[in-house]
């Protein structure tokens, strides 16, 4: 099975580590919010202070916390049977404004800060929030933010075609984009202070399963309190896993070509 691995140990020790750079999908979300908090983007600024009514029609009080924790109540795509159909018909992917049209735009499904619900579109504005407060594009930040003060060399963000097993799946099918890496950066990543401290203001899920049992969600990180914080990611030939557990002080990535969804987390969890 092709994946990459690796973990460390309480002090930042490479303790296992199999090199190869795959897609991360969602701990994308990790790396943007770290870089919310390097950029000294307040959690209690409102949206519309860089969002115009063309993205998101009504801001309301929906503040940048929301958009981090998942409870802005915003729509997302994936449920929409349309764009699973887009994507299986190698159509070619939706442009930001349909994205908008098609999510941002609809009704709100909850008021902010009512409930938890997982949107991708709100992690899009976040990194739209990053771009306009930066002047700069989104790896210009994640290189500048991230990957250079953490000396991170295999991770970047995906343009196009990707993969060569997904020759019909371009990064633009992801709307806040696709990041590649290697289990060893995402590993170092998590283990950073970048990430140490996005788990403090957390909001409960609500819905728990295996392994999870009174899963929270904090600042683009997953988290078990007490236990662990760090993100999944799954989509289209891969599965990624990515945590940090708080008793062994260790740290670990899984990524797989899979499509598993649980894949990679089954696995960190028995290397763990």
């Amino acid at each position: 099975m092709h994946r990459s691995m690796a973990i460390l140990g309480r002090d930042g020790e490479i303790i296992a580590n199999e090199p190869d750079v795959l897609p991360v999908y969602s701990i994308a979300k990790t790396f943007i919010a770290s870089a919310i908090r390097a950029a000294e983007i307040s959690p209690d600024r409102n949206v519309a202070d860089w969002i115009s009514s063309e993205w998101l029609p009504d801001p309301g009080n929906i503040t940048v916390r929301h958009l981090l924790q998942h409870t802005a109540g915003l729509a997302d795509y994936t449920v929409l049977p349309e764009y699973h159909r887009a994507i299986e018909k190698g159509e070619t992917p939706w442009s930001d404004a349909e994205y908008a049209n098609r999510t941002l735009h609809q009704p709100r499904e909850k008021q902010p800060g009512e409930q938890f619900l997982y949107s991708n579109p709100g992690y899009w504005l976040l990194k739209k929030i990053l771009e306009l407060e930066c002047n700069q594009s989104w790896p210009e930040i994640l290189q500048t933010l991230i990957l250079t003060p953490l000396g991170l060399k295999d991770t970047r963000v995906a343009t196009g075609l990707f993969a060569d097993s997904l020759p019909h799946y371009p990064a633009q099918w992801v709307w806040h984009g696709v990041i590649l890496s290697s289990a060893l950066d995402v590993t170092r990543f998590i283990h950073s202070d970048l990430v140490r401290g996005l788990e403090k203001d957390a909001a409960r899920v609500g819905v728990n399963q295996p392994p999870w049992i009174d899963p929270h969600y904090g600042y683009g990180v997953m988290i078990e309190p007490g236990v662990m914080y760090g993100h999944n990611g799954g989509g289209p030939g891969f599965t990624a896993s990515a945590f940090h557990f708080m008793q062994t002080g260790q740290t670990g990535c899984v990524l797989l070509a899979s499509d598993e969804p649980e894949g990679a987390m089954k696995m960190l969890l028995e290397l763990m």
